[in-house]
């Protein structure tokens, strides 16, 4: 009876230790689960406000913005920022100077070159903390032709920093603004966003659902 007993609990003891190795092993995959779960939520909500915020920018001020570009402003950039900033829920308290350092990159991990359209070194703080970046692109864009992009990092200077990983993105157009990879079926979404690709596509495929 006695060694009954001992030999059970060495099996209970085994099988706590099993458990709890499993738990351990486990935790890094529930923890990056509910992370992605969390930017990807974060970045619906935000392409929503984006959304509803640029419908009103259409309505106020796209004019100013046609003044600013028909004008002889040497760094029109600049001044398109001030206008748009408000409708990027900017944040105009915090200084941006620790984003001078600020790196991003697509999301198999190679540089963005300089002549992207999704290149940019102007970033800012949004209200909640987030980062964003913005680039004018062409004052000559219509509603095909992006008149900027607008990069949104959902994990503030944290790594990894990638786009499609927690850098989510939007063109403006002419009354209209789109995720990238909005060209795309869902196929071709699906296939281009993956860990060996530039990541692009994962903003709109987030979008209509797309798990990581």
């Amino acid at each position: 009876m006695r060694k009954l007993k001992a030999f059970n609990m060495v099996e209970i003891m085994i099988v706590i230790c099993l458990l709890a190795t499993t738990v351990i092993l486990c935790l890094p995959v529930i923890f990056n689960n509910t992370k992605e779960a969390r930017i990807v939520s974060g970045w619906k909500k935000s392409f929503a406000e984006m959304k509803s915020n640029f419908e009103v920018f259409n309505i106020t001020d796209a004019e100013v913005i046609d003044g600013i570009c028909k004008s002889n402003i040497a760094d029109k950039e600049i001044e398109i920022f001030k206008v748009i900033s408000p409708y990027l829920n900017v944040d105009t308290t915090k200084d941006t100077h620790s984003l001078k350092h600020y790196h991003y990159k697509f999301k198999n991990g190679s540089q963005v070159p300089m002549q992207s359209m999704v290149f940019t070194k102007f970033f800012s703080y949004q209200e909640n903390g987030n980062i964003v970046g913005f680039k004018w692109i062409d004052c000559n864009c219509s509603e095909t032709v992006p008149c900027a992009t607008v990069l949104l990092d959902l994990n503030g200077t944290k790594v990894p920093n990638r786009i499609g990983v927690d850098i989510f993105g939007i063109y403006l157009y002419k009354n209209r603004i789109e995720a990238f990879g909005s060209d795309f079926d869902n196929d071709d979404l699906k296939r281009e966003c993956t860990k060996n690709s530039n990541g692009m596509s994962c903003s709109e495929y987030y979008l209509r659902g797309g798990k990581f």
